[in-house]
């Protein structure tokens, strides 16, 4: 469990960097996520364009950055992961959703079905959401920014 005190550490540095990007109208919330070893940091602005990026490349690298300057304040940080106005949420349900319908079609057409190229967080939640059906199998295939997940029926 995080203390408040360090709850609030980690709020105070996320709004100093975040205030160092030229951005003006914005509020920071950190939560302690649900497994109480990691935090949900959420910025919400009305600037998230910029902060999410296109398909949600930016909120990356802000979040390495971010990681980074963390490690500099505490030494030991706890995991985090950042949302911009709760970008990340809303893909991971519809990630989910992809992936239940991939398995679907894997299961109907006895066939394997390659979802698009991913990064590695959304490969991730395919990979995790799918994993408890012993009829189905993931897998990524690719190089680098080619990387996408491959579900396969196991009959």
């Amino acid at each position: 469990m995080i203390t408040a005190e360090k709850l609030e550490k980690v709020k105070n540095t996320a709004h100093d960097f975040f205030s160092k990007t030229g951005i003006s109208n914005f509020e920071v919330k950190v939560i302690e996520a649900s497994n109480d070893e990691s935090l949900n940091i959420d910025l919400l602005t009305d600037d998230a364009g910029f902060y999410i990026g296109e398909r949600g490349r930016n909120i990356g690298a802000f979040e390495t950055a971010l990681r980074i300057v963390m490690k500099k304040n505490f030494g030991e940080i706890p995991n985090f992961h950042l949302d911009v106005n709760n970008y990340r949420s809303l893909k991971e349900g519809s990630l989910k959703e992809l992936a239940k319908k991939a398995a679907h079609r894997a299961r109907f057409y006895k066939k394997d079905v390659t979802l698009e190229a991913m990064s590695a967080y959304d490969r991730r939640i395919i990979h995790t959401e799918l994993a408890p059906h012993p009829d189905i199998k993931t897998e990524s295939i690719g190089e680098d920014k080619e990387r996408r997940v491959v579900v396969r029926y196991i009959s």
